[in-house]
């Protein structure tokens, strides 16, 4: 192989190089913002009860008996399709799916409600208190 062709080639490898340098960078860069933005439409909460949390990682959340539901409660006083979990430029609501026990936020029972920091969901037998994540990282 000639030298030329030897140069030409490392040349041709090291911009290969670099852009699949930059498309890790502009991967990463828009991983950290869309992040930003869904911390910002989620206003980064979750629901906790005693032992367990979970995220609320979309703008819609099925809570509910049933296998398919995001947050799955096994509980035979939760509905299999209890309630819905959405949010909104950071206002989460809780829509009651027509469930045989109810949903109630702070102990009052709910057909559709705006919710809190704080506010306490009886889903069944089942507390839940929607709060600000603790472990948010960066």
């Amino acid at each position: 192989m000639d030298p030329q062709n030897l140069l030409l080639c490392a040349i041709s490898a090291a911009a290969l190089d670099l852009c699949v340098l930059v498309l890790i960078i502009s991967a990463y860069r828009e991983k950290s913002s869309a992040k930003k933005r869904w911390q910002k439409i989620s206003a980064d909460m979750e629901l906790v009860e005693q032992g367990a949390s979970y995220q609320l990682t979309c703008d819609e959340i099925l809570i509910g008996r049933h296998a398919s539901a995001d947050i799955r409660l096994s509980d035979m006083s939760v509905s299999r399709y209890h309630a819905m979990l959405g949010v909104s430029d950071g206002v989460w609501t809780i829509t009651d799916l027509g469930s045989k026990s109810g949903t109630f936020v702070n102990g009052v029972p709910v057909k559709k409600k705006i919710l809190h920091e704080n506010d306490i969901i009886i889903i069944g037998s089942r507390r839940l208190t929607l709060r600000k994540r603790r472990d948010t990282k960066k």
